[in-house]
């Protein structure tokens, strides 16, 4: 299962090219778990995540753990509208998914780690720009236990886009 190279098929926006989603204010945000030695997520969510995951609207994959991205706070939530989840053979609006067969990460090789880890693509579409959003994505699984407070099974971060500014004609530069 590490042979392989993981690769996201179809990336959508999120190449180089395309400066990540950056330069036309819909950034992508690269999202993986740790690499912790032999574990092996299984699919699904614990009872206690039940009400989370099905808010999400995460689709249940007998193959794949589930990742979902919101703002942490109402205010942060009121900010992003749009998001897609590119997976390594899909595209959602709801919940990206990381494929079991993936793991477990097995440690170095002759001291070189080998490993790809496998990640998803999650581009916000919509952000309201010249706003500073508090972003956090957390991973579901049958055996994967989530606390926000020790920041286990989740990952925070921010967004601010700048507001692209709209064309002007140049007979109206400098004019008030």
């Amino acid at each position: 299962n590490q042979t392989k190279k993981f690769k996201i098929s179809n990336p959508g926006d999120c190449i180089l090219q395309n400066q990540y989603g950056f330069s036309n204010g819909k950034p992508c945000i690269l999202v993986k778990m740790n690499k912790i030695v032999g574990f092996i997520p299984k699919p699904g969510y614990l009872l206690e995540d039940e009400h989370a995951f099905k808010s999400a609207k995460c689709r249940s994959k007998s193959n794949a753990i589930a990742i979902h991205c919101y703002g942490e706070y109402p205010v942060d939530a009121d900010n992003i509208k749009n998001i897609t989840y590119i997976s390594e053979n899909d595209h959602d609006n709801n919940c990206g998914s990381l494929e079991t067969k993936w793991f477990p990460y097995e440690g170095k090789k002759e001291r070189q780690d080998v490993y790809q880890a496998p990640y998803i693509w999650v581009q916000f579409n919509e952000v309201k720009p010249n706003v500073l959003i508090n972003v956090m994505c957390r991973i579901f699984g049958g055996n994967i236990n989530f606390d926000r407070k020790s920041s286990r099974a989740l990952t925070r971060f921010q967004i601010y886009i700048k507001d692209i500014p709209k064309n002007i004609s140049s007979s109206k530069i400098g004019e008030i």
